[in-house]
C-alpha cells in the first residue's frame, strides 16, 4: 500500500479526475489512487466528457490521457485553461508520446507535469502526491487570504469609527464656531495614525494628531489602546503639556519595547481667542494668521512611550478670528519628490501658502492634490491632515 504520509495537509479527501479512453488504463490509475488512500475519484472517457466532469466534480487534480476521441488531451487543456477558475488546477498528462515537441506543446497549453506510458506506479504516486500537496496548500493560503481580507476590512471600519465624522465636526462648528476637516489614509489596510477632538469645556476644544511607530495591524492595535485611554482624559486636555505627560506615562507602560508614538495636542480657547500647543515628537503645526501668512509653531518634545520622565513645553499663541491651524503626520514631510529628495517642513508651509482657502475641506483636498503632484505614487507611511478654521 502506498498510503499518504500524515502531514499538516490531509490529502485523503482530495478529489481526482481521470480522463482516459482506455478502460484498462483507467482501472490501473484508480487502483494506484486507491492504494494511496484517495477514494474520491471520477473518470471520463474523452476531453469533452472531462470538461463536464471538471465543472460538476470540481477536482483537485486531473490525470489526463493525450490521445482520445471527441476531444484529445491538448484540446482539453486549451479549453480548461481558458476558464479563469481552472488556471491553477494541476493537470498531469499520461501518454506514450515521447517526442520533445509534443511535450513542449502540452506544457505551453497548460500541463503541469508529464508521465510516460507504460506508467510506473511509484512515479505516479510520487507525482500525484507532490502536485496535490502543492495545490491544497495554495488553496488553504487563498482561503486564509480571503478570510484575512474580510477581517482587515472589518478592522478598517472599526478604526475609521474612531475618527470624528461629519456630524461631530458640524457639532463642533455649532458649539465653538470652529470649522474642521481632515483626511486619513493608511499606507496599508490598517494604519497607526489617529486624530480626534475633545471638548474641554464650553469655550475650549482640544484637537490632536497621533502617529504610532510602524504600520499595519500592530500600529493599528495601538490606536485602539490610545483611544480608550483618551476617553478618560477629555476634561484634562485643557493643559496640553500635562495631558501629554500623563499619556506618555501610560504608553510607556502599555507599549512593547521599541514602540512609541508622536502626538501633537492643540487647545483652542474660543473666548480668549488663543491657541495652546504641546508637541511630543510630531511635525511642527502650521499656523495661519488673519494676514494669510503660514508659519511653523510649537515646541518639540520626546515622542511618547520612550521616557517616563519626559516633559512637554506648552506654547501659547494668539488665535484671532480668521486664523487657521494645520496638524499633519510626518508622512508628508518625509515623502520624497521624483529625485528622491525629502519634501521637508518648509515645502509643506509653502504648499499651504499656495492652496489655502477659507473652506477647510477644500484646503485639505488641495493639499493632498499638491502632494500627489510633487510626490507621485503611494505614501510609504500613514497620512493624516487636519485643517481647522477659527
Amino acid at each position: 500500500m502506498d498510503r499518504l504520509d500524515e502531514g499538516s495537509i490531509d490529502l485523503t479527501g482530495a478529489r481526482v479526475l481521470v480522463v482516459e479512453d482506455n478502460e484498462m488504463n483507467r482501472v490501473f490509475a484508480c487502483a494506484v489512487l486507491e492504494s494511496m488512500g484517495l477514494l474520491n475519484v471520477e473518470c471520463a472517457r474523452n476531453g469533452r466528457e472531462g470538461l463536464d466532469k471538471v465543472a460538476a466534480f470540481d477536482p483537485d487534480i486531473v490525470l489526463l490521457d493525450l490521445m482520445m476521441p471527441v476531444m484529445n488531451g491538448e484540446e482539453f487543456l486549451v479549453a480548461l485553461r481558458a476558464d479563469p477558475r481552472y488556471r491553477a488546477l494541476p493537470v498531469l498528462v499520461l501518454s506514450a508520446v515521447v517526442d520533445q515537441a509534443t511535450r513542449n506543446a502540452l506544457f505551453a497549453a497548460g500541463a503541469n507535469d508529464y508521465i510516460g506510458k507504460p506508467i510506473d506506479r511509484r512515479e505516479l504516486v510520487a507525482r500525484v502526491e507532490v502536485h496535490l500537496r502543492s495545490h491544497l496548500a495554495l488553496a488553504d493560503l487563498r482561503r486564509y487570504r480571503d478570510r484575512l481580507a474580510v477581517d482587515l476590512r472589518m478592522a478598517r471600519g472599526m478604526q475609521n469609527a474612531l475618527l470624528p465624522g461629519p456630524e461631530q465636526m458640524r457639532d463642533m462648528r455649532q458649539r465653538y464656531g470652529l470649522d474642521i476637516n481632515a483626511v486619513f489614509s493608511p499606507s496599508s489596510e490598517l494604519g497607526g495614525d489617529l486624530w480626534g477632538m475633545a471638548p474641554v469645556d464650553d469655550h475650549r476644544l482640544a484637537l490632536y494628531t497621533v502617529d504610532f511607530s510602524g504600520h499595519g495591524v500592530a500600529a493599528s492595535i495601538n490606536t485602539f489602546r490610545l483611544h480608550l485611554l483618551l476617553q478618560d482624559l477629555d476634561s484634562q486636555m485643557g493643559d496640553p503639556g500635562a495631558a501629554l505627560e500623563k499619556i506618555n506615562v501610560s504608553l510607556k507602560q502599555l507599549l512593547p519595547r521599541g514602540q512609541f508614538a508622536t502626538m501633537t495636542l492643540a487647545v483652542v480657547d474660543c473666548a480668549a481667542r488663543t491657541l495652546s500647543l504641546a508637541n511630543g515628537g510630531g511635525p511642527a503645526p502650521i499656523l495661519v494668521g488673519p494676514d494669510g501668512a503660514p508659519r511653523l509653531v510649537g515646541g518639540v518634545g520626546l515622542p511618547l512611550g520612550i521616557s517616563q520622565t519626559a516633559r512637554y513645553e506648552v506654547v501659547d499663541l494668539p488665535f484671532p478670528p480668521g486664523s487657521q491651524l494645520s496638524l499633519y503626520s510626518d508622512a508628508l514631510t518625509d515623502a520624497s519628490d521624483s529625485s528622491g529628495t525629502p519634501l521637508g517642513e518648509q515645502w509643506v508651509v509653502d504648499l499651504v501658502r499656495e492652496v489655502l482657502t477659507g473652506d477647510p475641506a477644500e484646503t485639505v483636498a488641495r493639499v493632498m492634490a499638491g502632494f500627489a503632484v510633487r510626490s507621485p505614487g503611494e505614501f510609504a507611511d500613514d497620512v493624516t491632515w487636519v485643517q481647522l478654521v477659527g
